[in-house]
């Protein structure tokens, strides 16, 4: 996984071309917020989209970029 670091290890940054663990974990909790993303652990365009369409819901950037505040959005 090419994933960078945020203050709590357990919740990289990820972006475009991220794959792993985590971006099933950040698939999961945008399913969970009714976004159309397939769960198979690559961030890739349409999980890309998903991110930017949920951070400008929240008023957050929308960079496409998962950081500390877009998980926290999620989590919420």
């Amino acid at each position: 996984m090419n994933a960078r670091t945020t203050s709590n290890p357990t919740l990289p940054n990820l972006r475009f071309g991220d794959s792993g663990d985590a971006v099933r974990v950040l698939q999961r909790l945008l399913l969970n917020n009714r976004y159309s993303v397939k769960l198979d652990g690559s961030f890739g365009a349409v999980t890309e989209t998903a991110v930017k369409a949920f951070q400008n819901q929240r008023n957050l950037l929308a960079d496409g970029i998962v950081g500390s505040r877009t998980w926290r959005e999620l989590i919420q």
